[in-house]
C-alpha cells in the first residue's frame, strides 16, 4: 500500500469506523426515570426506548410489593431508562424496607436525587447507605426531613 492510501484510510475510513462503533454502542440517549412512593401507592414515570423495557421495569417493581403501582413511563420516547428493572427494584425495595411512606426519586445522568420523610435521623442515615447499596453505580444526592 503506498503512503497516499495509507492516508486516506487513516483519514477517511479509521474516524468513521470508530463513529459506527460510537453510535452502536449509543444508539439511544438515556431519559429519566421518577419513582414515588406515597403511603400506599408506587408512581413510577419516565421515558423507556421501547414497551419491553418498560414493561420489564413494570414487572419488576409489582413483583417487589402488594402496593398500587401506576405507571406513566412513555414507552417507544427514543431515550432508555437511564436504571434496569433490578436496579429501580432495589431502590424501592430500600425504601420499602425502611417503612418510608414519602419518597421521590429522580434518577438522570448517573444521579440518584432523593427527598423522603423518614422517621428520625437513624432512619435517614440507614436509608441513605441502603439507596447507595442498591445502586453502586449512581451518584446519591439526598434531601430527608425527620418527622420527629
Amino acid at each position: 500500500m503506498q503512503l497516499t492510501q495509507r492516508v486516506a484510510v487513516g483519514a477517511l475510513v479509521v474516524p468513521a469506523l470508530l463513529a459506527s462503533l460510537g453510535l452502536a454502542a449509543h444508539s439511544a440517549p438515556e431519559g429519566h426515570l421518577v419513582l414515588a412512593v406515597r403511603s400506599s401507592e408506587i408512581v413510577l414515570a419516565g421515558t423507556a426506548v421501547s414497551g419491553e423495557e418498560r414493561q420489564e421495569v413494570v414487572d419488576a417493581v409489582r413483583a417487589l410489593t402488594a402496593l398500587r403501582v401506576t405507571d406513566v413511563i412513555t414507552a417507544d420516547a427514543g431515550e432508555r431508562l437511564p436504571a434496569s428493572a433490578a436496579v429501580t427494584a432495589a431502590l424501592l425495595g430500600a425504601v420499602l424496607a425502611h417503612d418510608v411512606t414519602e419518597f421521590t426519586g429522580v434518577v438522570h445522568g448517573g444521579r440518584l436525587t432523593a427527598s423522603a420523610r423518614v422517621a428520625d435521623p437513624a432512619r435517614a442515615g440507614s436509608l441513605s447507605d441502603a439507596l447507595r447499596s442498591a445502586a453502586p453505580g449512581l451518584r446519591v444526592d439526598e434531601d430527608f426531613t425527620t418527622t420527629s
